[in-house]
Protein backbone atom coordinates (compact mmCIF):
# COMPACT_ATOMS: atom_id res chain seq x y z
CA UNK A 1 0.00 0.00 0.00
CA UNK A 2 1.11 3.13 -0.50
CA UNK A 3 2.65 5.52 1.74
CA UNK A 4 -0.26 8.03 3.54
CA UNK A 5 0.01 11.64 2.98
CA UNK A 6 -2.27 13.51 5.02
CA UNK A 7 -3.22 16.93 3.55
CA UNK A 8 -2.14 20.39 4.67
CA UNK A 9 -5.58 21.21 5.96
CA UNK A 10 -5.03 17.76 8.21
CA UNK A 11 -1.96 18.68 8.97
CA UNK A 12 -2.65 22.38 10.19
CA UNK A 13 -5.83 21.34 12.08
CA UNK A 14 -3.93 18.56 13.99
CA UNK A 15 -0.80 20.72 14.86
CA UNK A 16 -3.85 23.15 16.38
CA UNK A 17 -5.02 20.40 18.96
CA UNK A 18 -2.75 19.39 21.92
CA UNK A 19 -4.21 16.05 22.12
CA UNK A 20 -4.72 15.08 18.58
CA UNK A 21 -2.35 13.70 16.43
CA UNK A 22 -1.38 12.03 12.95
CA UNK A 23 -2.31 8.60 14.37
CA UNK A 24 -5.48 9.81 15.84
CA UNK A 25 -6.51 10.66 12.97
CA UNK A 26 -5.66 8.06 10.90
CA UNK A 27 -7.29 5.80 13.02
CA UNK A 28 -10.33 7.78 13.22
CA UNK A 29 -10.57 7.20 9.32
CA UNK A 30 -10.03 4.13 9.52
CA UNK A 31 -13.55 2.99 11.97
CA UNK A 32 -15.43 5.98 9.82
CA UNK A 33 -14.25 3.71 6.73
CA UNK A 34 -15.43 0.48 8.43
CA UNK A 35 -18.12 2.27 9.72
CA UNK A 36 -19.27 3.11 6.20
CA UNK A 37 -18.66 -0.50 5.04
CA UNK A 38 -20.63 -2.53 7.48
CA UNK A 39 -23.52 -0.26 7.26
CA UNK A 40 -23.06 1.07 10.57
CA UNK A 41 -22.80 5.10 9.72
CA UNK A 42 -25.76 7.28 10.27
CA UNK A 43 -26.12 10.36 8.56
CA UNK A 44 -29.11 12.69 9.68
CA UNK A 45 -30.15 15.80 8.29
CA UNK A 46 -31.07 18.07 11.71
CA UNK A 47 -31.96 21.11 10.15
CA UNK A 48 -32.17 23.02 6.45
CA UNK A 49 -31.92 26.59 6.34
CA UNK A 50 -34.85 28.84 5.16
CA UNK A 51 -32.97 29.15 1.40
CA UNK A 52 -32.81 25.50 1.37
CA UNK A 53 -29.37 26.09 0.68
CA UNK A 54 -27.26 24.79 3.26
CA UNK A 55 -28.45 21.57 5.95
CA UNK A 56 -27.06 20.54 9.39
CA UNK A 57 -26.00 17.31 8.98
CA UNK A 58 -25.04 14.97 12.45
CA UNK A 59 -22.80 11.85 11.35
CA UNK A 60 -22.34 9.16 13.63
CA UNK A 61 -21.65 5.37 13.64
CA UNK A 62 -22.80 2.54 15.89
CA UNK A 63 -20.33 0.64 18.00
CA UNK A 64 -20.26 -2.33 19.75
CA UNK A 65 -23.02 -4.64 19.68
CA UNK A 66 -27.10 -4.44 20.89
CA UNK A 67 -26.10 -5.27 24.78
CA UNK A 68 -23.05 -3.22 24.81
CA UNK A 69 -22.68 -0.26 21.77
CA UNK A 70 -22.94 3.00 22.04
CA UNK A 71 -22.93 5.98 19.22
CA UNK A 72 -19.52 7.24 18.63
CA UNK A 73 -19.15 10.53 16.58
CA UNK A 74 -16.28 11.88 14.32
CA UNK A 75 -15.99 15.36 15.95
CA UNK A 76 -11.84 16.10 15.66
CA UNK A 77 -12.05 14.03 12.37
CA UNK A 78 -14.60 16.44 10.58
CA UNK A 79 -13.14 19.13 11.79
CA UNK A 80 -9.51 17.95 10.64
CA UNK A 81 -10.97 17.08 7.17
CA UNK A 82 -12.63 20.92 7.30
CA UNK A 83 -16.31 20.62 8.07
CA UNK A 84 -17.82 23.31 10.29
CA UNK A 85 -19.80 22.61 13.29
CA UNK A 86 -22.67 24.33 14.64
CA UNK A 87 -21.80 26.09 17.58
CA UNK A 88 -22.55 24.13 20.93
CA UNK A 89 -23.85 21.12 18.42
CA UNK A 90 -22.92 18.26 16.94
CA UNK A 91 -23.95 19.13 13.62
CA UNK A 92 -21.90 20.08 10.83
CA UNK A 93 -23.44 22.61 8.28
CA UNK A 94 -22.77 21.93 4.13
CA UNK A 95 -23.72 23.73 1.81
CA UNK A 96 -25.82 23.44 -1.57
CA UNK A 97 -28.75 22.31 -3.01
CA UNK A 98 -30.18 19.94 -5.81
CA UNK A 99 -28.64 16.99 -4.97
CA UNK A 100 -28.32 14.38 -2.10
CA UNK A 101 -26.53 16.25 0.37
CA UNK A 102 -25.74 13.58 2.90
CA UNK A 103 -24.38 11.21 -0.61
CA UNK A 104 -21.90 14.31 -0.61
CA UNK A 105 -20.65 14.73 1.89
CA UNK A 106 -19.87 11.02 2.42
CA UNK A 107 -18.58 10.97 -1.59
CA UNK A 108 -16.16 14.16 -0.40
CA UNK A 109 -14.87 12.29 2.46
CA UNK A 110 -14.23 9.32 0.71
CA UNK A 111 -12.35 10.79 -2.17
CA UNK A 112 -10.35 12.90 0.35
CA UNK A 113 -9.38 9.49 2.18
CA UNK A 114 -8.24 8.63 -1.51
CA UNK A 115 -5.93 11.17 -2.47
CA UNK A 116 -4.16 10.69 1.73
CA UNK A 117 -3.60 7.28 0.62
CA UNK A 118 -5.74 5.87 3.39
CA UNK A 119 -8.17 3.36 1.17
CA UNK A 120 -7.47 2.51 -2.16
CA UNK A 121 -9.36 3.36 -5.43
CA UNK A 122 -11.61 -0.01 -5.38
CA UNK A 123 -12.97 0.79 -2.42
CA UNK A 124 -13.42 4.12 -3.02
CA UNK A 125 -15.21 3.33 -6.19
CA UNK A 126 -17.44 1.41 -3.82
CA UNK A 127 -17.71 3.27 -0.37
CA UNK A 128 -18.11 6.79 -2.35
CA UNK A 129 -21.51 5.52 -3.21
CA UNK A 130 -23.06 4.38 -0.49
CA UNK A 131 -25.16 6.38 2.46
CA UNK A 132 -27.58 4.93 4.93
Amino acid sequence: MKKIKLSNEVLKFIKSKEYYTEDDFIKDAKTYVKAVKSGRILYTVTHVSSSGMSRDINIKSFEGNMANGSYRSYNYFLQAMGYKFKKHSWDITVSGCGMNMLFGTNYNIIHDLTRMNIINDSDCKILAQKVN
